[in-house]
C-alpha cells in the first residue's frame, strides 16, 4: 500500500471531519500532507511531489493572512515567492524592488 492510498483511505475520512467541525465553528485551518510516493501515479504523472492541501477560511469567509502564506508556498513546491521591498528614505522619496 502507498502513501497515497492510506492517504485515500485512512487520513481522508478524518480530515473531512476536521474539515466539517473547522467549518461548522468558523475555524480557519490550513492542512498539508506529502503523500508522494516513488515512481509514476495511476495516469502516469510523476507523484514525487504529490500533495494534499487544504485551506479554510473563519466563519466570516476570511482566511488567516499567515495560512495564505504557507498554502502558496506548499503549493509552488517549496519555491520562493517574488517579492517586492519598497524603501523610504528620510527625505520621504521611495525605491521598489522587485526580487523575482
Amino acid at each position: 500500500m502507498n502513501k497515497e492510498q492510506i492517504y485515500d483511505e485512512q487520513i481522508s475520512p478524518l480530515m473531512q471531519q476536521i474539515i466539517d467541525v473547522a467549518r461548522q465553528h468558523g475555524i480557519a485551518m490550513v492542512a498539508s500532507f506529502d503523500i508522494g510516493h516513488d515512481g509514476e501515479g495511476p495516469n502516469g504523472e510523476d507523484c514525487s511531489r504529490l500533495t494534499c492541501n487544504t485551506l479554510l477560511p473563519d466563519g466570516n469567509g476570511e482566511s488567516n493572512p499567515l495560512f495564505v502564506q504557507a498554502n502558496a508556498l506548499i503549493r509552488r513546491n517549496g519555491r520562493p515567492a517574488p517579492m517586492m521591498v519598497t524603501t523610504t528614505h528620510p527625505d520621504g522619496s521611495k525605491v521598489a524592488t522587485a526580487i523575482i
